[in-house]
This record gives C-alpha cells, structure tokens and sequence, in this order.
C-alpha cells in the first residue's frame, strides 16, 4: 500500500494541481490576448468602408426578427443586409419579406434547394455573398441580437491594427436551469482543448479558431481563400474558414465579445446535446483525440480533486503509517480551489452565476456525454443537424480534395 501511494501521490500532483495551474496560466495568457474590444470605442477611420451583414436562417421565425431589429440599429454609416431563408418551411421567408418592404438596406433571398455537396450554412451564405456590395463581409447567425456598437467597434479595431478577419465570442443567454448549467463549461471546454489563447499569434498559422455567430472578414480576403466555396462540406465552416483565412498569410483574431452580442444558443436539452457534439466532433474535424484528450481531463484531472479530499480524510480517521496523509488533504483541497475558482471565471464571464462551479460534478457528467455522443459521431462520421442527415461521404476530406 505504501509503495502504491508513493507511486500515485506525485502523479496526482502533476496531473491535479500542477495541471490547473498551468490552465490557470494559459486562461490569463489567453483572456489578456481576446479582450481587446472596449468602450469607448475607436474612432473609424475616414472614409468608413461599407460592410455587407449576411445573415443566414432556417426555420427562424421565432428568432429572425429580434436579430434583424438589433442588425438595424447598428450606429455604422454604412451597411446593408442580407437575409438567405434557407428551405424554411415556417413563416421565416415572410417575416424576412416584411423586413425587406420596410427597410431598403435589407435585401432578402431565397434557396430553395440543397445542391450536393454542400452543406447548408456554407450555401446559404456562399449564395449570399453573390449580393454582397461591402468592402467587409459581416457573418451574423440569426439567434444573435448585437449591440448598437458592435460592427463599429469591431471594424475601428481591424482597420487600425490591419487585422483581415475577426470573430467575436458572444455571451451565453442561459435561461433555463441546464443552459446555465451546461453551455458555459462546454464553451469554456471547447476553448481549452482548441488552445484558443494562442490563435491570436500571427506566428502560428496553423493555430486558428471562429464563432460563425459573429465573424467579420475583408471581402477580398475572403474572395481569395475561396470563400465558402471551399469549406462546403465542413460541418463546423466558421472554424475552417479562419483555419484557410490564417494558412495563407493573413491576419485572423478570435475577440472576447460578451459586451457587445448575445445569443441564446439552444433552448431544449436534445438540441444542446446534438448541437454541442456537432462542435466538438466538426472542429475536431473527426479525430478522436482531442476529445479523448477532453475525456481525461476532466475524469482524471478534474474530479481527481474530490477523491483526493477524500481519501485525505479517510486516512485522518484511520490513521496508519502510510505517508502523505496531510498531502492529499491539503493537495485536494489546493486542487479543488483551482478548479473552483477557474470554472467560476468561466461561468461568469458567460454572465452567468459563478456558484454553479460548486455542480461540477454533475455539469462535468453532462459534458462526458457529449464528449461520448461526439466520439461516437467521429467513428460512424455522421451528422444530424435541423433535421438533416449528412452521411460520412460529406466530410472533411470532400472539402480539402474538391475545394
């Protein structure tokens, strides 16, 4: 027994404490380089350069309006929209209409049909694109309500500092118990195993991440890569797309952007599940390890923490010659506090309670089962997504070869 406890002691400390340090560490590094958009905002330069915001939707009518009236009260001089209703079989083709009858920036289009080898979002905006007449192309998902001040802050900020595309991390609308529970932690998760607090280094080009909710790109940057053209078949575009943006030499940023949009991402449990799997298996890109990788971290690393207390405490009421007693306690309690208090960042800069970082337990069980729904997406390489099946021959590897 002791033998095995002198073994494990020092294994629990590198892979519990010392590892969250080290996260801890690279969440400061990385907040440090993302949150760079603050009020008040800079000064456009002159003359402002004319954006065109792309919003695709399908089957939104329930959500189409309140992003559309937030788009429309944007304080940039000039800008013009563009709604793709997306072979929507609610009212979101109508409300789209009225919008376009009542305000001439709007302009609304509609596909109708699917063409192979796309994937719907890719399509929806690569035909949006062709009405496109800004110098810069704004991305909007049509779940996101912005700021009167995003497009504005966002753009000052690339025009000064020559970025060519930037994408924004919006804040979470949790409303239900399990938003607020879930969503943040699989936010915060994804960015960790993306290493998302060195996609802002202009010297590795191929560290690169994206949010589609928000994604702001020069349009002929965007001309250059190939558009959406070339990543039509990836199931998470927004990522690949900055992914091709940064391989060719430009530069890409990933912006904290809670401040200036908002989204409420999924509002049923079975969307939330399928729709964090479709995330975490896309911008994978169909290999396992990172979230094996996930898996690990938060079964060994993370929840190691409460074992730790508590065989301390067990070997305090029976005590025996068997060292380390004080250090597991003391190393839990250490480790539990690093956890804590980084999964409570997390959820606060999500605008959520920090005290549902004490429900890790149970929040960390929902996120393995995502990681295991995601998995079993990476082997079988099929997608359900808003109804639709794509089958493992619409795939990374479709993309690469015909793009």
């Amino acid at each position: 027994m002791r033998l095995l406890e002198d073994i494990l002691y020092p294994v629990y400390i590198a892979l519990g404490p010392v590892a969250w340090a080290m996260l801890a560490f690279l969440f400061y590094l990385a907040h440090g380089r993302m949150n760079k958009l603050h009020r008040p905002v800079l000064t456009l330069p002159q003359p402002a350069s004319r954006v065109t915001i792309l919003v695709p939707a399908k089957d939104e009518e329930s959500q189409i309006g309140a992003c559309l009236d937030s788009i429309l009260k944007q304080d940039y001089p000039f800008f013009s929209v563009v709604v793709i209703n997306d072979r929507s079989t609610d009212r979101t083709g109508a409300v789209v209409e009225e919008y376009a009858r009542k305000d001439r920036r709007v302009k609304a289009v509609h596909v109708e049909r699917l063409p192979s080898g796309w994937l719907g979002k890719s399509h929806a905006l690569h035909v949006g694109a062709d009405h496109a007449d800004g110098q810069w192309l704004l991305f909007v998902d049509s779940d996101v309500k912005l700021e009167p001040d995003a497009l504005r802050a966002t753009l000052a900020l690339c025009e000064m500092r020559k970025y060519d595309a930037a994408s924004l991390l919006t804040r979470l609308e949790c409303v239900t118990w399990w938003e607020k529970l879930i969503l943040p932690l699989a936010a915060g998760l994804w960015s960790i195993l993306h290493t998302v607090s060195l996609t802002n280094s202009d010297s590795r080009p191929q560290q690169a991440a994206a949010n589609g909710q928000f994604f702001l790109i020069r349009r002929e940057v965007y001309a250059k890569v190939g558009g959406h053209q070339c990543v039509r078949a990836e199931i998470t575009e927004d990522v690949e797309l900055m992914r091709r943006i940064k391989l060719e030499g430009f530069r890409t940023r990933l912006f904290m952007g809670r401040e200036f949009a908002s989204t409420r991402m999924y509002s049923q449990p079975r969307a939330m599940f399928h729709g964090w799997a479709r995330i975490f298996s896309g911008t994978a890109r169909r290999r396992p390890w990172r979230l094996l990788i996930g898996s690990f971290f938060l079964i060994f690393c993370t929840l190691s923490a409460y074992l730790a207390i508590v065989w301390g405490i067990f070997r305090m009421i029976h005590p025996s010659d068997v060292p380390h007693t004080w250090g597991w306690l003391a190393s839990g309690l250490v480790h539990l506090a690093l956890v804590t208090t980084l999964i409570g960042l997390i959820y606060r800069f999500s605008g959520n309670p920090r005290r549902l970082a004490l429900l890790l337990p149970a929040s960390a069980m929902g996120i393995l089962a995502i990681f295991a729904f995601s998995l079993w997406k990476c082997i079988t390489g099929q997608t359900s997504w808003r109804g639709t099946l794509y089958p493992r021959s619409i795939s990374p590897d479709l993309a690469t070869n015909e793009g």
